[in-house]
């Protein structure tokens, strides 16, 4: 099982079947001819040959440079922290090289997001890319996911407001208590500037159900009305039960994020 589970992590790293198979043998077993790791996989000579030249121009093995040519397996270690350094290299290439090209135009249009990692990455691209204000829901079930990167955004000065039914207790993040139970299945929202939000449903054991993401102010703009009268009614609701007085019902009511400062709003009116 462990054999099997390494040659499967080495081809989601971009390897072929018979060279992760190669390198996990060689891992157990180095020094060892192309002809003995042949036998022992049960795969082609020549086939087994060719995929240990793709290995040592990876740099996953080193060859011994005599008639033998006795092959082993790099460190596992230093097959990984180079292959990170590689990918990294390549990352910030292409970074590089995709700023450059020209930004679609505005798109209003709803999509769907068919997988829970992929709602989870856009839920750190909108906060990474939030300027003014954050409004939402998160299950508590979701907290720690997103504890890092909402940090990260109260950091910079952004107001971020989330209703959940667990306390969040992040710096600068508002948060506002919400039952458990209060949805037919864990819901996150998450509205951005007036400019992107994001629904997602969740089963009880958080896999996804559905998940829909659009960039149209329109519909951000009005999800904002909707999270924002929600929080703020929640915390009138609040002091009223504790008998607050007229004042700090009215500050309470004055704490509504009103769409209309968002930059949603300013491109709609654009």
């Amino acid at each position: 099982m462990a054999v099997h589970d390494s040659v499967k992590a080495l081809a989601d790293l971009g390897f072929t079947n018979l060279e992760a198979e190669i390198y996990a043998f060689l891992l157990q077993e180095s020094p060892a001819t192309g002809y003995r790791i042949a036998q022992a996989i049960g795969k082609p000579a020549a086939n087994t040959y060719k995929a240990i030249q793709t290995l040592e121009q990876k740099g996953a093995v080193i060859v011994e440079d005599g008639t033998s040519r006795m092959c082993r397996a790099v460190s596992s270690e230093e097959l990984l922290s180079r292959l990170a350094r590689e990918f990294e290299t390549k990352r910030h290439s292409a970074l590089a090289s995709l700023s450059t090209l020209k930004h679609a135009t505005l798109d209003d249009r709803i999509y769907q997001i068919r997988s829970k990692d992929q709602v989870f990455q856009r839920v750190r691209e909108m906060l990474s890319g939030a300027k003014q204000v954050v409004l939402g829901a998160v299950p508590g079930l979701f907290v720690k996911e997103f504890a890092e990167i909402l940090l990260a955004t109260t950091t910079r000065g952004v107001d971020v407001a989330l209703r959940s039914d667990v306390p969040i207790r992040i710096e600068g993040v508002e948060s506002v208590p919400e039952e458990a139970g209060a949805h037919a299945s864990p819901t996150l929202k998450l509205t951005v500037d007036g400019e992107q939000t994001l629904v997602a449903m969740f089963d009880d054991k958080g896999g996804l159900i559905q998940a829909i993401w659009t960039s149209s102010p329109m519909l951000a703009v009005a999800h904002h009305e909707g999270l924002a009268a929600e929080l703020c009614l929640t915390v009138v609701a609040e002091r009223i039960e504790e008998g607050a007085g007229s004042k700090r019902l009215g500050r309470a009511l004055a704490s509504l994020r009103v769409a209309n400062t968002t930059s949603g709003f300013s491109k709609l009116k654009s």
